[in-house]
């Protein structure tokens, strides 16, 4: 049987069954004389590891997104956070002041002159579909919320922040299922079986990060020189954030599907949406160049000159049928 080699780790992890079995357990009789419950402990556990006051369930999607952004008055955020983020924000734009930053241009001491905390800066440690990083200074005079879900995959150092969002499904457990991390408590989900020790449980696995990622991309310059790229120069450990001239992707990601071995071109496409991604565009790039971007993220990869031959030789094949 053939192996498979997953290129789409941080976009489309695994399922993992041994943390999301305290969310669904495989039967649903809960008597009301049981009175012992280990959600006040896992909650206190995960605490404990963010030195925040809370760590609460929360619903990652773009209507819990829309009741946590309900307690500010203006947002300030990036085009390369999450879809469902991006989403809540759009739809309260009638409601609340939203104003976008540039990524060429991330500087959030310029926006830190709020004298309240009815500001909310929102921003991803890690951008979507580039993989590249933030630096983030900590502030004082607005309300800092940061995205932490792939960071904290990577096991990297997370950036001082008034609340911290983790979204589940990165750590392998079912969609719409996230955490919110704060010293102040801003949602009403919060009593959610099973969740936080789900999460804890989730969180309990490390990433060995390595060089991998310059090794791949060193040997994809050998094979296809100048028709191989970058998106971005600072990006996170088991990431590679590939630009492949003069092709769609996503012929790329189909012919590669065949051997098993899976990549994920950006966002909107994981999400079923037919359309460059968002972030790209943000970015001052064109749909044609848009297109070009293949995000490898990756766990371990045994064999890393099979995956460079695979998409090398698929690449060359996409070329040549292009004549």
């Amino acid at each position: 049987m053939k192996k498979e080699i997953h290129l789409d780790f941080l976009q489309n992890p695994s399922i993992n069954k041994e943390a999301i079995k305290h969310i669904i357990p495989n039967f649903n009789f809960n008597s009301i004389a049981i009175k012992e419950s280990k959600d006040e402990y896992f909650r206190e556990k995960l605490r404990q590891k963010f030195q925040k006051k809370y760590a609460l369930p929360f619903n990652f999607s773009s209507s819990g997104f829309i009741e946590f952004f309900l307690n500010f008055k203006e947002i300030y955020y990036t085009a390369s956070l999450h879809y469902e983020i991006r989403q809540a924000i759009f739809l309260l734009k009638d409601v609340i002041k939203s104003y976008i930053i540039p990524l060429q241009d991330l500087d959030i001491d310029k926006i830190d002159k709020s004298s309240n905390s009815d500001t909310l800066i929102i921003l991803p440690v890690i951008n979507e579909d580039i993989f590249s990083i933030n630096i983030i200074n900590e502030i004082n005079n607005a309300t800092l919320a940061l995205d932490i879900s792939y960071s904290l995959r990577l096991n990297m150092e997370l950036p001082k922040s008034h609340i911290y969002f983790i979204n589940g499904v990165t750590f392998g457990l079912i969609n719409g299922i996230g955490l919110i991390i704060s010293d102040k408590q801003y949602t009403s989900n919060l009593y959610k079986k099973g969740i936080s020790e789900a999460f804890y449980t989730a969180l309990e696995y490390k990433v060995a990060t390595d060089s991998t990622n310059a090794i791949i991309y060193k040997k994809l310059k050998e094979e296809l020189g100048d028709d191989v790229d970058l998106f971005a120069k600072k990006y996170a450990n088991n990431t590679l954030p590939l630009r492949l001239k003069h092709i769609n992707t996503r012929n790329l990601i189909q012919n590669l599907y065949l051997d098993d071995i899976y990549i994920q071109s950006s966002q909107e496409c994981y999400l079923g949406f037919i359309k460059p991604s968002f972030t790209l565009m943000s970015l001052g790039f064109g749909e044609v160049k848009s297109r070009e971007l293949c995000a490898i993220t990756f766990d371990k990869i045994d064999d890393i000159d099979i995956v460079v031959s695979k998409i090398a030789e698929s690449y060359k094949m996409i070329r040549l049928m292009d004549f």
